[in-house]
């Protein structure tokens, strides 16, 4: 199951059979900062996860959190919040996708996780370190999304940088309308089998990978190379 599934099935708000419009059911506004380190390489990616207010509120009630006086969290339960949407599987990739000539980029666990509550929406943070520091120069393309598109991500600003002020970043926004069709797509494809199986399977049961159709996209390029 989506590692983002568990809240709304604990409050029974996904169990009925919805179809290919009731995807997405969860949205994220994704922000990033590239940390460069020792030779100008980029070395890190801070991600920073804003979920929106309903999402948030079900992962509040989940854990009985109330909020504290103005709104915001305490220090005790920021702490309980901590991590609370990492799987520490080694498969769960974290909707986070770096590529350098064609060649998809290692990525390490998160850590530094941390949490608080803004204007009523939960918003999570955690660190990636690059298995493998990758030159500035060479063009890095970054994607956020979700396989399953089961979380619509978005990013509205170009990710922050730490470490240089001579990259320049592409920002291309997401399709948000292409990843549900071709949600769409896959879903009756998947249909078509469960049926030709004689499977009751309802389209809530059915896993459907789109990949990165639609998927915000952030060229990164720095120094001479610009």
């Amino acid at each position: 199951m989506n590692r983002f599934a568990r809240y709304l099935l604990a409050f029974g708000l996904s169990l009925a059979p919805l179809g290919a419009a009731a995807h997405p059911h969860v949205f994220i506004d994704a922000g990033l900062r590239l940390i460069y380190g020792e030779g100008g390489k980029l070395t890190e990616v801070e991600v920073e996860w804003r979920y929106d207010a309903f999402y948030s509120l079900l992962i509040l009630e989940d854990y009985g959190i109330r909020p504290a006086a103005g709104g915001g969290l305490s220090a005790s339960d920021a702490a309980r919040l901590a991590g609370f949407d990492w799987d520490p599987d080694p498969a769960f990739e974290g909707a986070l996708y770096l590529t350098v000539e064609g060649r998809r980029v290692g990525l390490q666990q998160a850590r530094d996780f941390g949490v608080s509550l803004e204007g009523g929406q939960i918003v999570s943070r955690h660190r990636r370190a690059l298995s493998t520091p990758i030159p500035g120069e060479a063009q890095t393309i970054i994607q956020v999304y979700d396989p399953e598109f089961y979380v619509d991500f978005s990013v509205p600003q170009s990710p922050a940088l730490r470490g240089r002020d001579d990259c320049h970043v592409d920002l291309r926004p997401g399709d948000s309308y292409a990843a549900a069709d071709a949600y769409a797509a896959a879903l009756r494809e998947a249909l078509a089998r469960e049926l030709a199986s004689a499977s009751l399977l309802d389209e809530e049961m059915i896993s459907v990978n789109i990949g990165s159709v639609g998927a915000p996209e952030m060229r990164v390029v720095c120094g001479a190379a610009r």
